[in-house]
């Protein structure tokens, strides 16, 4: 996909399969939570577990991944071959969400183990930040600084 045979439009629909496929293999990690918990939501507990106090700190990772995938593409030339310019966004892309899925799933077995509803609402909130970073074309276009040959290329 990446080096010498890059074909940009397969390499932006990878991109595409495996955000996609990121967000269906949690959402269906958190239907079996659901199942497991007696296909019920569960309630808020008063109390505080470890497991929710290492979940919130692991919520410290989301921002975390965007200043290392920023750094990245901070780090993309314009000037650059347009395969490294995508190698350089994929690898950035892949590690932001890399780090918002590691706090979805530790919140998805807080939400097994635990049965309380708090991780239900870190669950959420790695979900919608991690649906905020889905891959349009405008965004890798922006991203990776590509040229309006480079863009057109996308879409060929």
């Amino acid at each position: 996909m990446i080096g010498q045979d890059f074909h940009p439009r397969q390499a932006y629909r990878t991109l595409r399969i495996i955000f996609y496929s990121l967000n269906t293999g949690l959402l269906i990690f958190f239907i079996v939570g659901v199942y497991l918990n007696g296909m019920a939501i569960p309630d808020f507990k008063d109390k505080v577990d470890i497991l929710t106090i290492v979940n919130v700190l692991l919520l410290g990772s989301i921002p975390a991944g965007y200043m290392i995938s920023n750094r990245k593409m901070a780090a993309i030339e314009p000037g650059d071959p347009f395969s490294r310019k995508f190698e350089q966004f994929q690898s950035a892309m892949i590690i932001r969400w890399a780090m918002i899925e590691g706090a979805a799933l530790f919140s998805i077995v807080g939400l097994i183990l635990l049965k309380d509803a708090k991780q239900l609402v870190i669950f959420i909130l790695c979900i919608v930040v991690l649906s905020l970073n889905t891959i349009t074309k405008e965004k890798v276009v922006r991203m990776a600084k590509l040229n309006r040959e480079e863009a057109k290329s996308l879409d060929e």
